[in-house]
């Protein structure tokens, strides 16, 4: 890893974080004349990558601007703008035809409306909301806005949400362009529908049906339904038992070759006790003759290993089994998590990954935060490679 680098670039992230840590809480405009927001976030990331590709690192700015208009007969109107600036010499594959040769850094040279929506909530508990905006269903393994990308995943839909029921909130809507991380347009036709119900004692209960039928007759269509669930119980005054379980299935329409049904598993049980948080997990994702189950609209970073060396599944599968520890000391939230992945419609040993992350936040508006991963290859047959990955960074919210 390039010590030289990350030194610099801590040194630059405090320098930045310094003087706003002492920033006024106050609103930028006073609440009368709407909402005016600032979202700012300086990284530095390094790739130490043991494939054919050379070695990544990359400065990025990311900021952006955005207004909320006060409410008028029950309608309101939002608009945010972004802007991600590389600082330095481009060394790293952007995905946007920049870098050729590097390992892949996916943030690339973007200025873009990252959302422009109008809602109405004229109707009793019911939030209408038509146009660019972000979606985040459950834990965003399946609809999310990859947030951890400089440029975020946004989507040009009409949603609906309703709380009417007690406990419950359904969320129905159609999603007909996703702007993707990297600054492009996909064009889909997408029905979506989410029910949560909170009222069990022991936990919450979602039920989902995502159906996505690209424009790009070379791409595979996905229709996907399933079942979550996730609590926790109170054992005693210090101790909580944790526990998450989910099923989906998956009908794969290729464009080429024979349509697949194929099906995803999740399990997870957890302590929470004397401040510290240990859990194990399981998650399946089916393969079946070259095809497999996958979640192409997810926040698939925050899953299977932040190498991201599985942000699509193989065609045979893939079963990540990880521990996660994770606790706060001195404000500083720390968590370590051990993954080992084997392909699921094969025996190919995939390799395992160790990941690693500190986060302090400062005040209400800075946070900083520095997170590493190493992956350590499996099989030869896995097409994989060992690589490491570094990020420091600091980001600023008003």
């Amino acid at each position: 890893m390039k010590f030289k680098k990350i030194a610099i670039s801590s040194a630059i992230a405090l320098s930045v974080a310094a003087p706003l840590s002492y920033a006024d809480s106050s609103p930028l405009i006073a609440p009368e004349y709407g909402k005016l927001t600032l979202d700012t976030r300086l990284r530095y990331e390094d790739v130490d990558d043991d494939s054919a590709a050379k070695d990544a690192d990359a400065f990025t700015l990311r900021a952006r601007l955005g207004y909320l208009t006060p409410d008028f007969a029950g309608f309101k109107a939002f608009a945010e703008l972004e802007s991600t600036i590389p600082l330095g010499d481009r060394e790293y594959n952007d995905l946007r035809g920049h870098g050729a040769g590097y390992s892949v850094i996916a943030d690339p040279d973007n200025n873009e409306l990252n959302r422009g929506w109008i809602s109405y909530s004229g109707f009793e508990d019911t939030l209408i909301k038509f146009g660019r905006q972000r979606i985040i269903l459950d834990n965003a393994r399946f609809i999310g806005n990859v947030g951890w990308r400089q440029n975020e995943q946004t989507f040009d839909a009409l949603t609906l949400a309703n709380t009417s029921l007690q406990d419950t909130k359904i969320v129905v809507g159609y999603i007909d362009t996703i702007k993707t991380i990297l600054g492009t347009n996909v064009e889909a036709d997408i029905p979506l529908v989410n029910i949560k119900y909170s009222g069990l004692p022991f936990g919450d209960l979602s039920a989902y049906g995502y159906f996505i039928d690209y424009d790009a007759s070379a791409t595979s269509d996905r229709d996907t339904i399933g079942l979550r669930f996730k609590g926790a119980t109170a054992v005693s005054d210090s101790v909580k038992v944790l526990y998450t379980a989910e099923y989906a299935q998956q009908e794969i329409d290729r464009a080429t070759l024979s349509d697949e049904e194929v099906d995803y598993y999740f399990l997870e049980g957890g302590l929470s006790f004397a401040g510290i948080t240990a859990k194990i997990s399981h998650e399946v994702q089916e393969g079946s003759n070259g095809a497999s189950f996958k979640t192409p609209l997810g926040t698939n970073h925050a899953f299977n290993g932040w190498a991201d060396q599985f942000l699509g599944t193989p065609g045979d599968g893939l079963e990540d089994t990880f521990v996660t520890l994770s606790t706060k000391v001195a404000g500083v939230k720390l968590a370590l998590i051990y993954h080992e992945f084997d392909a699921e419609d094969s025996s190919i040993d995939y390799g395992d990954e160790l990941d690693f992350v500190a986060v302090k936040k400062i005040n209400s508006q800075l946070t900083v935060l520095a997170k590493y991963a190493t992956y350590s290859r499996g099989d030869v047959a896995s097409g994989k490679s060992d690589k490491d990955k570094f990020w420091i960074q600091a980001e600023m919210k008003f």
